[in-house]
């Protein structure tokens, strides 16, 4: 999501602060992110300040490729989503995007810390009514595969958002989401031909 980048990139540089340095934390919540750079800011206020930034630019948002496809053929009660983001404009990008929203959204309202913190994934789970360690967590950052892993999830990552190398910490690595399908398919079958014989 590009524009939510440039919205905090222009917020750091209205700060004097390096934006790089900001975008390379940007998959902690909001509030996280202005406690750690800005310590003397009132969070709320600045978070309205970058919300304001982000709406003009919310049109330009098209899901990633496959994305739509994927969520179609999940059972609703199947999956979920976790995010550093706060719910509103989480579900308000899904809508401008039109995507499905989830019965189970995890946002920054849901857990103090973000991500690489892995108690979002736990929570997630825990609401799904499943163990972590049967889920599928698919992610495009080294933030988001880290807080995964560390809730005991298998995990794809997909370089939407950066290349394979930095995503290498993924239990398997996928171009898009549109190769998702034939990677389950290829994997069960391969895990069928594994299976030993009682």
């Amino acid at each position: 999501m590009s524009f939510i980048r440039a919205a905090w990139a222009g917020w750091a540089s209205d700060r004097g602060l390096d934006p790089d340095e900001v975008l390379a934390a940007i998959h902690m919540t909001g509030s996280e992110l202005i406690r750690r750079f800005a310590p003397d800011a009132d969070p709320a206020a600045e978070i309205r300040l970058i919300s304001a930034r982000q709406s003009p630019l919310e049109g330009s948002l098209v899901p990633f490729p496959g994305a739509s496809e994927l969520l179609a053929r999940l059972p609703d009660r199947a999956w979920a989503i976790v995010t550093s983001a706060r719910r509103e404009p989480a579900l308000r990008h899904l809508a401008t995007a039109r995507l499905p929203s989830p019965r189970t959204l995890i946002s920054a309202e849901d857990t103090p810390r973000g991500k690489p913190d892995p108690s979002g994934y736990r929570l997630a789970a825990t609401r799904l009514g499943v163990p972590p360690e049967t889920c599928l967590a698919i992610e495009d950052s080294p933030a988001g595969i880290r807080a995964a892993v560390g809730a005991g999830m298998f995990v794809v990552g997909v370089t939407n958002t950066h290349g394979a190398p930095d995503l290498a910490a993924a239990h398997a690595v996928i171009a898009s989401l549109a190769a998702l399908a034939s990677w389950v398919r290829r994997s069960a079958r391969a895990i069928r031909a594994a299976r030993i014989p009682d």
